[in-house]
């Protein structure tokens, strides 16, 4: 079974339309509310799809931390995988540099890994089919926009003494 959890009604309401298989439930909601109502070890595959830049942002590190180490990682089975589809932008929307970029990724595989996942596959660019808001905007400038996808292999976390 599938679930997708959509924070906007709209899209929520468009995704229930565009699904015809019964295996394949939608929820409109909060992830981090949804979450957490899960068994623990009773997810393969968490796909995070543009996470609100509170919760992969350096800035709120000590917000989304605990959320993605403590509530994902047990969702997760062992070797459940966590994959984050995200855009890497300039705050003033201007191009983004090969250097900026490269130390915004290598941020976020340290910041996982220090929550308990290790880098499975990093993908410069989307997985296929992906669209969004800054790509519609843009029209895919690879200037302006650089998306990566990376897939995390949860860790088994060693009991601390």
């Amino acid at each position: 079974s599938y679930v997708g959890i959509e924070k906007d009604k709209i899209l929520a309401q468009q995704a229930r339309m565009r699904v015809k298989s019964q295996n394949v439930m939608i929820i409109n909601s909060m992830f981090e509310q949804i979450l957490v109502l899960f068994c623990d070890q009773c997810i393969d595959l968490a796909v995070m799809v543009l996470p609100d830049p509170d919760y992969i942002d350096p800035i709120n590190h000590e917000k989304w931390g605990p959320f993605y180490g403590q509530i994902i990682h047990s969702k997760l089975k062992d070797s459940g995988v966590l994959k984050v589809v995200t855009e890497i932008i300039n705050d003033l929307l201007e191009p983004v540099s090969d250097a900026t970029y490269s130390t915004q990724v290598n941020w976020l595989i340290d910041a996982f890994f220090n929550l308990g996942f290790s880098l499975l596959t990093k993908k410069d660019g989307p997985p296929i089919g992906y669209a969004s808001f800054y790509l519609d905007k843009f029209k895919a400038d690879p200037e302006r926009i650089r998306i990566v996808t990376l897939d995390f292999v949860k860790l088994k976390k060693v009991p601390s003494h």
